[in-house]
């Protein structure tokens, strides 16, 4: 694995991490959005992690292509680009349905590499 892909695959850990900090205590979308500081945070780490995963080499997409790199990134451009439209179930789906799969497949390749 190249050493870039490495410091970004742990960049996106890093990120991941954070919002799980910040995320720990809420149990809904409602207490998320209620919670504006978190909730921008929460954001802001999700551009965070799309941003580090756009930087890792098309090689290693292609190697894990089980991760879906484009949705990853869609994801980033959607909360970027409609900030103020930013569906809060989308966003609640993505951190507790989507989020905790990726960090197991990043921690896989981190593992693998």
């Amino acid at each position: 694995m190249r050493e870039n892909d490495e410091a970004n695959i742990e960049d996106c850990l890093y990120a991941i991490n954070h919002i799980e900090e910040y995320t720990k205590n809420i149990l809904s979308y409602d207490e998320l959005l209620g919670d504006s500081k978190t909730y921008d945070a929460v954001l802001m780490n999700f551009v965070v992690i799309a941003e580090a995963c756009n930087r890792i080499s098309t090689e290693l997409q292609k190697e894990f292509s089980e991760i879906n790199w484009n949705g990853v990134r869609r994801f980033r451009n959607y909360i970027a680009h409609d900030y103020f439209g930013v569906d809060i179930e989308v966003v609640w789906q993505s951190l507790t349905k989507e989020l905790p799969k990726l960090k197991i497949e990043l921690q896989k390749v981190l593992d693998n590499g």
